[in-house]
C-alpha cells in the first residue's frame, strides 16, 4: 500500500530544496518579511501542502504565495476567494449574527480541502490548499489559525 505522508519517514535523507515564497511586485519589504515568515512557517508545520497563500481582500489580489507545481495557479482564485469572504461577511447580519465575526471559511472538494482564514488586520487572508489524502483536517485548521494569530498587523 501507498501512502504518500508515510513516503517521507521511509525517504534517504537529502538536502531538500528550501520553498520559494513568490511575491507580488507591489508588496513592500516589512510585508514580504511578514508574509514570507508566515508562509515558510505553515510549509514547515504541514510540509505537503499543496499550496499557501496570503491574499488582499479588497482588492482580491494575490500577495505572496507558496505552491507546489502542476496545474494550481492560486493567483487565478485569488478574487474569488475574496469575493467569498466579503460576501459571508454580508450575510452575517443578515442572518441576525451582526456581532459574529468570520474564523475561518472551508471549502470541501473531492480530494482537496480549502481554508480561508482571515488575518488579525482583516485586510488580508490565508488562503490553504491541502489534498485530503495526505492532511488532517484538524491539524490544518489549527496550524492555519495559530500561524495566522501570530502574523503582525
Amino acid at each position: 500500500m501507498k501512502i504518500p505522508f508515510l513516503a517521507r519517514f521511509f525517504t534517504p535523507d537529502t538536502d531538500p530544496m528550501p520553498p520559494k515564497i513568490v511575491y507580488a511586485d507591489s508588496l513592500n519589504a516589512k510585508h514580504k518579511a511578514q508574509f514570507g515568515t508566515l508562509l515558510l512557517n505553515i510549509v514547515s508545520d504541514l510540509p505537503d501542502l499543496l499550496a499557501v497563500s496570503v491574499m488582499d481582500l479588497k482588492a482580491g489580489t494575490l500577495l505572496a504565495t507558496y505552491h507546489i507545481g502542476g496545474k494550481l495557479n492560486p493567483a487565478k482564485a485569488a478574487a474569488a476567494n475574496a469575493e467569498v469572504i466579503r460576501q459571508k461577511q454580508l450575510a452575517l447580519p443578515a442572518l441576525g449574527l451582526p456581532d459574529e465575526a468570520i474564523e475561518d471559511i472551508l471549502i470541501t472538494l473531492d480530494t482537496q480541502w480549502h481554508i480561508l482564514r482571515l488575518l488579525p488586520d482583516n485586510r488580508h487572508f490565508v488562503h490553504l490548499m491541502v489534498n485530503q489524502r495526505d492532511t488532517n483536517l484538524g491539524i490544518a485548521r489549527e496550524v492555519v489559525r495559530a500561524r495566522a494569530a501570530g502574523s503582525p498587523e
